[in-house]
């Protein structure tokens, strides 16, 4: 009987790759690529659940991460192969969209096409994370082309809104899909090899809002600039920012020179030149630990803010307003020594020659929805890099994206093989909702 990886093509995932890639699936317009999935599943003789989930009745789930990009629905779709025989479910997921080009003129080639170079091929999304999604669906495929004749189930699920708070997953969580272990393709090369990331920090989004009194310019002193105000906030998250780092023991997180960073990423206020600005908003990415959920994170920062600002006799009588705009990503961490764990790191090491290093990541993903909301130990390994995702000219490589699926397949017999007790006795505790 001929190897599962031998129904493996390197033309073919370049071929649904670069298709992928010219669908220009930006956050909110995913509808095009997930329908491209849908059908390229339809033809594989899987079980396929294609919906929308209104984004009404995701707003009333008490689970809601928030969502900054305008949208009607989230469309999921999800393949399901069944083995011939009882056994566990492996998930294999990813997501579709991708961060807006930005200024063309930074290309070189038109963001969406697809081109290739040699062993790489460009592309908005190509790394992050389309090439990881083509990796799992031809894994996926190579299950679905050689037989039934496996324990278990084998689920792939391609989602929306990672880019946007991970409501794409919540979407999939909210439509029954459920899995004993999951694997997450996005870019975590190092060096040519991909690493496997076991643990990630979470982050979520806030409005600051700093008062001010205005006066004319000419008069300043008689006000009270909420710039100036704002520059003593801002040195109130530097010392959150610095506290929580400096706490921070998991070694994996601690090889990163700065796990949980705070960014303040946008900034308005003032009307005019002439007066002094009574009033400013600042958007603020604020990291989660790992240690803590996004609401403990969110009671750091405010009880920092408010304990730096006490001794300021205007912010203490009018303190800046916080308020949450996305809890995007919480963390998330699986144990080393879980099954998933040493089932993916033999794989890899097989077709890499080398064992993975096992790493932590300093920014959030899907990972924590599956492993928060759901309680299923999950990983990301990956082909691409993330020091080319969300710029200009990104790429990956074909032949890593290949034996990257070919990791997968591989990966997945090992944990199909694997008693379903050992794999549930290893799960994590969902969050409370």
């Amino acid at each position: 009987m001929a190897r599962r990886t031998s129904f493996l093509d390197h033309d073919h995932i370049r071929e649904r790759l670069v298709s992928l890639i010219r669908i220009p699936s930006i956050t909110g317009q995913e509808d095009a690529a997930i329908a491209q999935i849908a059908n390229w599943l339809q033809n594989l003789d899987a079980e396929i659940d294609y919906w929308n989930d209104g984004i009404a009745a995701l707003q009333r789930d008490p689970r809601y991460p928030g969502h900054e990009v305008e949208r009607a629905w989230a469309p999921v779709v999800v393949g399901v192969l069944r083995g011939d025989q009882p056994g566990p479910t492996v998930l294999l997921t990813g997501h579709v969209d991708v961060v807006p080009p930005g200024d063309y003129s930074r290309w070189r080639d038109e963001p969406f096409s697809g081109v290739s170079r040699g062993d790489r091929v460009f592309g908005c999304g190509a790394t992050d994370m389309k090439s990881g999604l083509v990796a799992a669906m031809a894994a996926f495929e190579a299950f679905a082309e050689s037989g039934r004749n496996f324990p278990g189930r084998i689920i792939f699920a391609a989602v929306p809104a990672e880019e946007d708070s991970g409501l794409g997953t919540l979407a999939a969580i909210r439509g029954g899909w459920d899995a004993d272990v999951a694997i997450i393709p996005e870019p975590t090369v190092v060096a040519g090899v991909p690493e496997l990331v076991i643990a990630h920090a979470g982050a979520m989004s806030l409005k600051v809002q700093v008062p001010g009194k205005s006066a004319h310019a000419s008069k300043r002193l008689q006000g009270e600039s909420a710039l100036d105000h704002f520059l003593t906030v801002y040195q109130a998250m530097r010392e959150d920012e610095r506290r929580v780092n400096e706490r921070e023991t998991h070694p994996l997180m601690k090889v990163h020179g700065l796990p949980y960073a705070t960014n303040v990423g946008t900034i308005r206020g003032g009307l005019w030149s002439s007066s002094v600005m009574d009033s400013l908003e600042a958007q603020v990415r604020v990291g989660v630990a790992l240690d803590e959920t996004i609401e403990q994170a969110e009671e750091r920062f405010r009880s920092t803010i408010m304990e730096y600002i006490a001794n300021d006799a205007w912010l203490r009588e009018n303190p800046p307003t916080i308020t949450r705009l996305a809890s995007g990503f919480g963390s998330a961490e699986t144990r080393r020594d879980h099954p998933l764990v040493q089932a993916l790191g033999e794989s890899a090491e097989e077709e890499f020659r080398k064992s993975p290093t096992i790493a932590a990541a300093p920014y959030g993903c899907d990972m924590s929805g599956w492993v928060r909301l759901s309680g299923i130990p999950t990983v990301v390994y990956g082909p691409g890099e993330i020091d080319l995702a969300h710029a200009p000219n990104e790429s990956v490589s074909l032949d890593v994206t290949y034996r990257v699926a070919r990791t997968l397949v591989k990966t997945t017999e090992r944990l199909l093989e694997t008693d379903v007790d050992e794999l549930r006795a290893a799960s994590v505790p969902t969050t409370p909702a």
